[in-house]
């Protein structure tokens, strides 16, 4: 794949997915080419950070010109390789998801950390906590992501770009910190996961100004159906920055139905938005034929980083087949896909975004 840097007045979005099994990631060129990448990616093949990949071939100077990463969540599918991605962008502020309790925060990661010698710990939490090495070895500062926090400015001509977190809402926050002091109490139980009862409510949602233009991404965060104050719905009740609808939605948690709010389409997002998503090959596979039509219908455009297909089962010997029919143990194959579909945007003018799309990207 063939990339170009964009000039100084030209913003982008940039979707990078990998076909539902091995993560997705956005990057943002704020414009004078300063950048923000949003989540990590790996290629299975050679463990390294898509994002990372992705800046070096347009020859962005990922030591100075990355200004802000951010970790939308610990899921699997949105860390994998941040710490590599972090390491050689060695002057941008890392964040993440406000705590209250930042301290208490810090020791659940490292206790958790420590069950690496029994594997017993999940690659989210290895990842988080190389990063808080990091950090910590440079002396850095941590920007926790709450409502209506600037998170990254840059100043274009005559223009004031932003990138500004959305959520997690103060409710959701509270019952992290909750759920933080009950895995450190269950510490010795083997915690799979550094969220265990609702990770996405404690997704970061980002609103990005570019010029004139704005954009949603809308990392993992769902609707609840029991309370108004977490999720998409606190956005929409309480968010104070989002000044004017936007007309590129990066849209949230795969496509899947949980994460569907029609008063976001109708208050936030414009009649001619064009909309990107990643989809997740795993199981029940998203986003569904029913919201796919819903999602086409809602935008201008849609496109996906990748559509479904099944991998070729691996080669196995004799025994461990055997021990797999003795167990009723079913595995399935997930191909590795890298799908991108980048937006641009004159901040110069009113032309709406721009989309190509790259590898296994298609149009809906």
């Amino acid at each position: 794949m063939n990339f170009i840097k964009p000039d100084n007045l030209i913003g982008e979005i940039t979707i990078i997915g990998t076909g539902g099994g091995y993560g997705e990631s956005c990057v943002i060129h704020l414009g004078n080419q300063k950048w923000v990448v949003v989540d990590s990616c790996i290629d299975p093949n050679n463990h390294k950070s898509l994002p990372l990949q992705y800046l070096e071939s347009i020859n962005v100077n990922t030591n100075k010109d990355v200004i802000l990463i951010v970790c939308t969540h610990w899921d699997d599918d949105h860390i994998l390789g941040i710490s590599q991605l972090l390491e050689n962008c060695a002057t941008s502020d890392f964040s993440f998801a406000k705590a209250n309790d930042k301290v208490k925060f810090l020791r659940m990661v490292s206790l958790d950390y420590l069950k690496i010698l029994k594997d017993a710990t999940s690659s989210s939490t290895k990842e988080f906590n190389k990063c808080i090495e990091i950090i910590e070895d440079r002396k850095s500062k941590l920007k926790l992501s709450y409502p209506d926090r600037i998170l990254a400015t840059v100043s274009v001509n005559d223009f004031v770009n932003q990138v500004i977190s959305l959520s997690p809402s103060d409710t959701a926050i509270q019952q992290f910190d909750l759920e933080i002091s009950n895995l450190i109490t269950e510490y010795g139980q083997s915690n799979r996961h550094i969220v265990q009862l609702s990770p996405n409510f404690n997704s970061v949602a980002l609103f990005v100004k570019l010029g004139s233009h704005r954009a949603i991404l809308g990392a993992d965060l769902e609707v609840s159906a029991t309370n108004s104050k977490i999720g998409w719905d606190d956005i929409l009740n309480n968010s104070q920055s989002v000044d004017k609808k936007a007309a590129f939605f990066k849209i949230p948690h795969h496509g899947s139905q949980n994460a569907y709010h029609e008063k976001l389409w109708d208050d936030m997002l414009s009649n001619s938005t064009k909309s990107g998503l990643t989809p997740w090959n795993r199981g029940q596979k998203l986003p569904t034929l029913k919201m796919q039509e819903i999602y086409k219908n809602k935008s201008d455009e849609l496109f996906i980083t990748s559509n479904f297909s099944k991998g070729n089962p691996k080669k196995r010997d004799k025994a461990t087949l055997k021990m797999m029919r003795d167990l009723n143990i079913e595995l399935e194959e997930v191909p590795y896909k890298h799908g991108i579909i980048r937006a641009r945007v004159n901040m110069a003018n009113d032309t709406n975004w721009q989309i190509e799309i790259f590898g296994t990207a298609t149009k809906l």
